[in-house]
């Protein structure tokens, strides 16, 4: 087939691609000229498709209506201790089910792949009790213990970890050298692109919390930045303008890093699905 036939082929398909990628934009872009709106114009209706005066100082006023600082820094403290325990353990898991010869293997990944199709908030009432019991309620343990390791990421690293060659364990252990040796020294730095993918995804992840953090704390002081968002919504109503521009504020930090880390994420997911 020429390839200008190809092109017109694959052109309904682009297309197709780029209205999906328009739609998709359409929520950003509104959240953003909502930000730089004056209140009235924000509320007003019709809705005015370009704001008529820009009003940047709509972002500094937002930062002195709320503590959130406070809040950022309680959420990239949870968001990355989150992160980092999911790396952590579940590469060592993911290691020792690609690795591992014990009795119940098996049975144990099914119980992992099993519990990746559990919504999360199924899981919040029991692990809500669990928090209570151990007297967590309303510290940071409570926001970051139930979310330190995750059947996806245990999944994901253990594809990742089968997809190595056997030839490289196989002479490892010729060396000597012992299992956690091995997996620190040989297995583990092979797959950077897995770890990196999996420490956004858990960021991210924590990072847009909203139900967990709203029901195990109370004091303002461990509130995390989705919860400090509320602090727009007044008995008078909303201040949307403000509260798009806090929104702004607390999406660019993620934009930011997927935007770096997007090309490593991506080979990521495929060097852990993908043997």
């Amino acid at each position: 087939m020429s390839e200008p036939r190809a092109r017109l082929r694959a052109m309904p398909a682009h297309l197709g691609l780029i209205v999906v990628c328009v739609l998709l934009m359409v929520p950003l872009y509104w959240m953003v000229i909502t930000a730089v709106k004056p209140l009235q114009e924000a509320l007003a209706s019709p809705p005015t498709l370009w704001p008529h005066h820009l009003a940047f100082s709509n972002f500094a006023e937002a930062l002195r209506q709320a503590p959130f600082a406070r809040y950022i820094a309680n959420t990239v403290l949870t968001a990355g201790l989150t992160a980092i325990g999911n790396v952590v353990i579940g590469s060592l898991a993911g290691y020792a089910l690609a690795r591992g010869r014990f009795r119940g293997r098996g049975a144990l990944l099914g119980f992992v792949l099993a519990s990746v199709m559990v919504p999360g908030e199924a899981t919040f009432i029991p692990n809500y009790v669990t928090i209570r019991n151990l007297g967590w309620y309303d510290s940071y343990l409570a926001l970051v213990a139930p979310w330190l390791v995750g059947a996806f990421s245990v999944f994901l690293y253990r594809q990742a970890f089968r997809s190595l060659p056997e030839s490289l364990f196989e002479a490892a252990r010729l060396d000597g050298r012992s299992e956690l040796r091995l997996f620190r020294a040989v297995a583990f730095p092979l797959v950077r692109a897995t770890s990196l993918t999996v420490f956004v995804l858990s960021f991210v992840w924590t990072w847009n919390a909203f139900l967990w953090p709203l029901l195990v704390t109370s004091r303002p002081e461990l509130r995390v930045l989705q919860l400090g968002l509320t602090a727009f919504q007044t008995e008078g109503g909303v201040y949307v303008n403000l509260l798009m521009a806090a929104t702004v504020l607390s999406v660019v930090p993620v934009l930011v890093l997927f935007a770096t880390t997007q090309r490593l994420v991506i080979s990521g997911i495929g060097e852990g699905a993908l043997k």
